[in-house]
């Protein structure tokens, strides 16, 4: 198990939680909406589900994350507490700084993931609606 920076410094304390491995995509899946394991999965498929299983339980701990049965009865759903909610702005903003400063290269675009987060960020009804009043 990481010991962590070992110092007590609020930027050293939040990197403990946020620079592990796959914690911001994890964090921005659930800002997304998804809540099961394997909707979490879906947004970070080069992630180990062991992983995932261990980074889920640790930002638990931490908490970042709280879980509560699913409504089939079937595994968990997971879902930000307030303290993952202002986390959340924290990947915003990284997401803000790597737009303005950080350079795309062909092994950054990712079809897969694209179409992934395009799905998880329209809403089917509301297209459906704006296409009907566009024909209308």
């Amino acid at each position: 198990m990481d010991k962590g920076y070992g110092q007590y410094c609020p930027v050293a304390k939040g990197a403990e939680v946020f620079a592990a491995r796959w914690v911001p995509l994890i964090v921005r899946n659930l800002h997304l909406g998804c809540c099961s394991f394997g909707e979490l999965h879906q947004g970070v498929p080069r992630m180990s589900r062991t992983l995932l299983s261990q980074r889920l339980a640790t930002l638990e701990r931490d908490g970042i994350v709280e879980r509560s049965p699913s409504p089939n009865g079937r595994g968990w759903h997971w879902h930000l507490t307030p303290a993952g909610q202002e986390l959340n702005e924290v990947c915003t903003a990284l997401g803000t700084w790597a737009a303005r400063w950080m350079r795309l290269a062909p092994r950054d675009h990712d079809p897969v993931i694209v179409l992934w987060a395009w799905c998880r960020l329209t809403a089917p009804a509301a297209a459906r609606t704006a296409r009907l009043r566009a024909a209308g």
